[in-house]
């Protein structure tokens, strides 16, 4: 009974419509049946109060699908890591408009120097991803004469090509390959300033990573699990997933989105500040409580309401494309009609992550929505705005 008790006994005072709830239900088990993903989890509060777990499908590993299964969330980490930057402000160790440089000196060069951590964290430092790779090739063409492999190059062609980088950067035989792109990536001229666009940039929170690790002379889980997860009662959140964890993962079939990277040792200890954390809907929903009740969470103060208030602003209001409001680290809803539900008030925070992964809060209703899912590779289930679309309509 995904509705849970505590919405049937509290339906008066959470103000929900439980027929709604069970439409819900009934909607993931028709595709649960329809084979429509492999897993899905789901867990919605309102006030606090549990009101819809549901966990659906399989995982190939024997752990199976429960509400503490861990889940790869890909982008979803973008918002951890806001909100562990916002600690390291009220700790007096940081301000938004610091440059990036001064807490992270390697990020330098090439117009690097005008970035500071608010444009990172709005997505708005000139930075555009999909221009990274090609202007990194380029100046490796120009300066070292490697030219990069073909499009349908090999894996072991791409192998080579890092190891030339490496050897015309003078790194080490052993140093790790990602490093490797994150050196060359330090080396192109910036095309953009800051401010005069905004694009998505995963590349950005790699590097609020590095200085959050470098202000605080942690790893990035040690200062986690230190200042916000043990706080928050979030048991089964990791970058580096300790190996006694590994079969709690949901394992991924090969029709998934991403499977081989996803079940792979490399991805369980990544530690990518754009994408690498592992968690759980019900981890991620304290998370997400913790926001909705101005910082607090269990009476533990995480952050305070003025910081909360700042992670629930539109940094990005000045831009005339609407699809460009952004809070610090969460897609900001303004007018955007997308896969978040449109149901969701103006004022709500959501992100996604690759390979079926939603999270959503919604201040106006007092509601988080947790989904976390095995994707079908070929675009078979990609919006996810339906769920909480559905639990919103429950809500008077």
């Amino acid at each position: 009974m995904p509705k849970t008790k505590q919405a049937v006994e509290q339906a008066a005072k959470l103000k929900l419509y439980l027929p709604q709830l069970d439409k819900l239900e009934e909607r993931l088990l028709e595709w649960t049946a329809k084979d429509r993903f492999q897993a899905i989890v789901v867990k919605a509060t309102r006030y606090g109060v549990p009101i819809f777990e549901g966990c659906y499908g399989t995982s190939t590993n024997e752990y199976g699908v429960h509400l503490d299964t861990i889940f790869s969330v890909a982008s979803n980490t973008k918002t951890i890591i806001a909100a562990l930057i916002m600690i390291l402000l009220e700790d007096g160790r940081l301000e938004l408009n610091d440059r990036i440089n001064w807490h992270y000196p390697k990020f330098d060069g090439g117009g690097r120097h005008q970035i500071s951590i608010w444009h990172l964290l709005t997505h708005t430092s000139g930075i555009v991803e999909e221009e990274l790779d090609k202007n990194i090739a380029e100046y490796i063409k120009e300066n070292f004469d490697i030219d990069p492999p073909g499009d349908n190059s090999t894996h072991d062609e791409w192998e080579q090509y890092t190891l030339k980088i490496k050897q015309a950067l003078k790194l080490p035989d052993d140093y790790d390959n990602h490093k490797v792109w994150e050196n060359a990536s330090l080396l192109p001229e910036l095309k953009h300033q800051p401010r005069e666009l905004m694009s998505y940039c995963s590349y950005g929170y790699e590097i609020l990573k590095e200085a959050i690790c470098a202000i605080t002379g942690e790893s990035i889980d040690s200062y986690a699990q230190r200042v916000l997860f043990g706080s928050l009662g979030m048991t089964d959140s990791y970058w580096k997933l300790p190996k006694e964890k590994w079969g709690k993962v949901l394992g991924r079939n090969a029709r998934c989105v991403g499977y081989g990277w996803i079940n792979s040792e490399k991805n369980y200890t990544n530690e990518s500040g754009g994408g690498g954390l592992k968690t759980t809907v019900n981890d991620m929903s304290n998370f997400c409580e913790m926001i909705l009740n101005d910082g607090t969470y269990n009476g533990n103060r995480i952050l305070s309401p003025a910081s909360i208030r700042q992670i629930s602003t539109n940094y990005n209001a000045d831009f005339a494309n609407s699809w460009d409001a952004w809070s610090l680290g969460w897609n900001y809803r303004g007018t955007k009609v997308d896969d978040g539900g449109v149901l969701r008030t103006p004022t709500s925070l959501e992100h996604g992550g690759w390979a079926g992964h939603k999270i959503l809060i919604d201040r106006e209703y007092g509601l988080s929505v947790i989904t976390y899912m095995g994707e079908y590779d070929g675009g078979v289930f990609l919006d996810l705005g339906r769920i909480p679309n559905m639990i919103i309509a429950a809500l008077g």
